[in-house]
């Protein structure tokens, strides 16, 4: 029963993830993030042609490489931690931007700073204890995502230059 519940909450993420990745690839290539092939669609029935594609291949490498459900899923939980610590940080960037607007900001939080403080530490330690527990999984994640902190830097500097 168990492991048919972890199936069906896995195939559901699975589900979110090639439902909304794509389409932030498409709105991050919009913003000049990625390169304009990220636009690019299917003219019959308006699919995001190379957005799905790069994440279905990426997908294929991870199922490749990973081999076993426990470091497909410790790698993916792995970079999710990154992704999810960064944006519960962003709140303190936007409070402080906004500070101005009310004299509090205008993202307002029961519980701040200590329920972020909360999320981010608890993200970070479910990051650190993968990299403990399996630390090839965790540099390979660490490789990956410098990948892609080089095309968005690269990305953004050629955006800039023009």
């Amino acid at each position: 029963m168990f492991s048919a519940l972890l199936f069906l909450s896995v195939l559901a993420y699975v589900n979110v993830l090639l439902m909304s990745n794509p389409r932030v690839m498409f709105a991050m290539s919009e913003d000049g993030v990625l390169p304009k092939q990220f636009q690019k669609k299917s003219e019959k029935k308006d699919v995001l042609v190379v957005s799905l594609t790069a994440f279905a291949a990426m997908c294929i490498v991870i199922l490749f490489f990973a081999q076993t459900f426990e470091a497909i899923l410790n790698f993916t939980i792995f970079l999710d931690s990154f992704g999810m610590a960064a944006s519960a940080a962003s709140i303190f960037w936007l409070r402080r931007r906004t500070k101005h607007l009310d004299n509090t900001g205008i993202y307002k939080m029961k519980l701040y700073p200590l329920q972020p403080i909360i999320f981010i530490s608890a993200y970070i330690f479910v990051a650190i204890s993968i990299a403990l527990q399996t630390p090839a999984t965790a540099l390979t994640g660490i490789a990956v995502l410098s990948a892609f902190m080089i095309i968005y830097f690269a990305t953004s500097k050629k955006r800039k230059e023009q």
